[in-house]
């Protein structure tokens, strides 16, 4: 499959938690459709439930983000919100927790297209593994 970064959109951001080196490990998934859901996202607020990432069958690539520069707030974990309103954008998928002064808090909004998040994370010098789901 060829990657197109216009014609894959993140539509869920997992949480790994810590590496050995202390670092924050998140999967960006994206897929070529910007309607895929998973179990429970139909649940308000999100951490009410056992919100699930979209079925394997819908994703076509994995973003891996490695890093100890930036932590992220996400949708899946609020007491407020559901993955739905994330979906029609009332939320992100996903925010940066603290933001140095001198820059642009980092935001990823379900939908965004991998080449707008590549691009957002190079204005902080970050880069992450893309991967085909095989």
């Amino acid at each position: 499959m060829k990657l197109d970064e216009k014609q894959n959109y993140l539509v869920y951001i997992n949480p790994l938690n810590k590496n050995y080196k202390g670092e924050i490990v998140y999967e960006f998934l994206f897929s070529k459709q910007n309607d895929v859901t998973g179990d429970d996202w139909d649940i308000t607020p999100s951490s009410s439930g056992e919100v699930t990432p979209p079925k394997i069958d819908d994703l076509d690539f994995v973003g891996t983000l490695t890093t100890n520069h930036i932590e992220l707030n996400l949708v899946l974990n609020s007491d407020d919100f559901g993955m739905y309103d994330a979906m029609e954008n009332i939320i992100a998928l996903g925010w940066e927790t603290d933001t140095p002064e001198y820059q642009e808090r980092l935001v990823f909004h379900y939908g965004e297209t991998l080449e707008s998040v590549k691009n957002k994370l190079y204005t902080r010098e970050i880069e992450f593994d893309i991967n085909e789901i095989e």
